[in-house]
């Protein structure tokens, strides 16, 4: 069988809406978003954790504890949003590969979903009885939620790993010729790609907590001397992060098969000398620099990171003649101005108005009043999101009269 001639077979027949290059970008652009909570998240829940068993030798441990906690709760949520956006345009231009693999391992696909319920559920109780003189016996939730945290992160690695590798795929489905359709199997797990991405979340709180510190400088009820203890331990985690994860990439680097050219690729090198500047810029970086500069660096690491998956998959496909661009174009400018319009209007107005608010609010011991620029940004958010949802529902209708009534 070939497996080219199979993948461009299982491609959806209505194929896609623009030129499929305008979906590679913005899955990796979401995708970015993704990770920065998914790391965020780990290293938050992490944190909390060690934090809660110290919580008695001093009370800022208590305290970050506690703030940590709340971190990773909101993480989890915007993780799952976030997430959303990459799957469906991973959908949209892979989708054998994608769907392939989830019915491979069907049954992990679907645990997914309850494990990270579960996990979420236990988190929520840690975080509901974290508190000052909380019991020792409820960061045992904690730790059955990162651990399926953990698990849920391997079961997306491999579901995207397996959608690299279809020249295993039959192997996997028929095992010596005999139909497997259990889907009860992680076929491939490439173990030093999936702990390079999880060792982010370390340099990821540590980089939150200098940002952290800075953020609450100009409230009276954060001491010096807890923001300090916060900084530098900001500051640590951060050069111990980037430092440890060196290692995984390196290894994962040279584990790529020879005939794709990734070893020699120079995005994994700027990637991985990406990961060093870092680590010696927090080591030495003075005092006086501001707690946000450091995160535009974080940020920075994780966009190289999205650009190098999307050439780690363009190169393990490429031998079997699959390139997302002979994928059928059947241009639709109506539903590409509307996703565009969402996404620049709601997305940008609304969803922008939420964050100056919220970032505007929290800096603001009590009751927070608005700045009269914040007031006119939430009047503009509101008069985009009538217009948009008017909008929606009236090409909606067109189409539904057009096609019930004028056929």
């Amino acid at each position: 069988m070939d497996i080219g001639l199979a993948m461009q077979a299982m491609r959806d027949p209505a194929g896609v809406p623009a030129h499929p290059v305008l979906f590679q970008i913005l899955m990796v652009f979401t995708w970015i978003f993704h990770i920065i909570f998914v790391n965020l998240t780990l290293g938050a829940a992490g944190l909390a954790i060690y934090s809660f068993q110290r919580r008695h030798s001093h009370n800022h441990w208590e305290r970050l504890s506690i703030a940590t906690t709340k971190v990773a709760k909101v993480g989890v949520s915007l993780l799952i949003v976030l997430g959303v956006a990459p799957l469906l345009f991973t959908q949209v231009i892979y989708d054998p590969q994608w769907y392939v693999s989830n019915v491979l391992s069907a049954r992990w696909a679907i645990a997914f979903i309850f494990t990270l319920i579960i996990a979420y559920c236990a988190w929520f109780i840690f975080y509901f009885n974290n508190h000052t003189g909380a019991k020792s016996f409820i960061v045992g939730y904690a730790g059955v939620a990162l651990v399926l945290f953990c698990l849920d992160g391997l079961i997306m690695h491999v579901l995207s790993y397996q959608a690299l590798l279809p020249e295993q795929w039959l192997a996997w489905y028929a095992p010596n010729g005999i139909v497997d359709s259990s889907g009860s199997t992680l076929h491939a797990i490439l173990w030093p790609r999936y702990l390079f991405v999880m060792s982010l979340s370390v340099p990821a709180i540590g980089l939150f907590l200098l940002a952290y510190a800075e953020y609450f400088s100009q409230r009276a009820d954060y001491t010096p001397e807890y923001l300090n203890f916060t900084n530098n331990l900001g500051r640590s985690l951060a050069f111990i992060g980037f430092s440890i994860a060196l290692f995984p990439l390196l290894i994962w680097q040279f584990m790529h098969p020879a005939g794709t050219g990734l070893i020699t690729n120079p995005m994994g090198w700027l990637l991985a000398v990406s990961l060093m500047a870092m680590s010696m810029w927090i080591r030495n970086m003075p005092p006086k620099v501001h707690g946000y500069v450091p995160l535009l660096g974080g940020l920075g690491v994780l966009t190289l990171l999205a650009i190098w998956r999307e050439i780690v998959r363009i190169q393990y496909l490429k031998p079997f003649g699959y390139s997302i661009a002979d994928y059928t174009v059947n241009l639709d400018l109506p539903s590409t101005l509307l996703f565009f319009s969402t996404l620049l209007g709601v997305g940008g107005l609304v969803g922008g108005f939420y964050l100056t608010l919220l970032y505007r609010s929290a800096r603001v011991q009590g009751p927070y009043t608005a700045e009269p620029a914040v007031s006119k940004l939430g009047n503009w958010a509101i008069i985009v999101l009538a217009m948009w949802i008017a909008t929606f529902f009236t090409y909606g209708i067109v189409i539904w009269v057009r096609n019930s009534f004028l056929v």
